[in-house]
């Protein structure tokens, strides 16, 4: 069953979060460190929320590492394929066997990492170099979409759903606009590729039920 927690912005619903997310962390008798999946839709406020509880958990005297799966993406003329769109886009848009088998699973096991790689500028396909030297965190959380993957459920102690509506992550994402693209080319690109992608990962992996904690954030912010 999932915990449906109900708005968005209200401190309160935040520290409501992070009191479950304690109660389960403080409970982990796993091996490893406590990893905690955050994803939803496209433009959902996946980040958002992120850096909220992670400022949360931080009161608590608890190091946090949050990390967004976004630079690890596939160049455009790979995610973005006009045959089969959707698909292709769920199943290509990431790097997936480097996320995993070069930083999220060597940090998990050994809480500490050194790694460096490459990383991409998803609105110029420009790569960059970046150096992840993480040490001893408490609490792994990883944002991303389509990290509930029926595959990749395994890797996580914790997974939580920022539930929002496609009108309102598409307004979120006209707003924000981190492509850099016009107000059409954007709205065409989310109508086309993201949104059919994600509604192919509702239909296949159910990622809203798959989630142990759902939070609505379908609210502008």
């Amino acid at each position: 069953m999932s915990l449906l927690l109900r708005s968005t912005t209200m401190p309160d619903d935040i520290k409501n979060l992070a009191e479950i997310v304690l109660k389960k962390f403080h409970s982990h008798d796993g091996p490893g460190v406590f990893t905690i999946g955050v994803s939803g839709i496209d433009a959902s406020g996946k980040g958002f929320v992120s850096r909220l509880l992670q400022s949360e958990l931080e009161k608590q005297n608890l190091k946090v590492t949050n990390i967004n799966i976004d630079p690890w993406q596939n160049p455009l003329t790979i995610r973005l394929q006009k045959e089969d769109p959707a698909r292709n886009f769920y199943n290509n848009v990431f790097r997936w066997d480097d996320f995993f088998s070069q930083l999220i699973l060597p940090l998990k096991k050994t809480g500490s990492i050194y790694l460096e790689t490459r990383l991409i500028r998803t609105d110029a396909d420009e790569y960059y170099p970046f150096t992840y030297h993480l040490r001893k965190p408490d609490i792994l959380l990883i944002e991303g979409i389509f990290l509930f993957k029926r595959e990749l459920l395994e890797h996580y102690d914790l997974t939580i759903w920022i539930d929002c509506s496609f009108e309102t992550g598409l307004r979120r994402a006209i707003v924000r606009n981190t492509e850099n693209l016009s107000e059409e080319q954007l709205t065409r690109d989310y109508r086309i590729y993201y949104y059919p992608a994600q509604l192919y990962h509702f239909q296949k992996d159910d990622p809203r039920n798959a989630a142990s904690i759902v939070y609505n954030n379908d609210e502008i912010i």
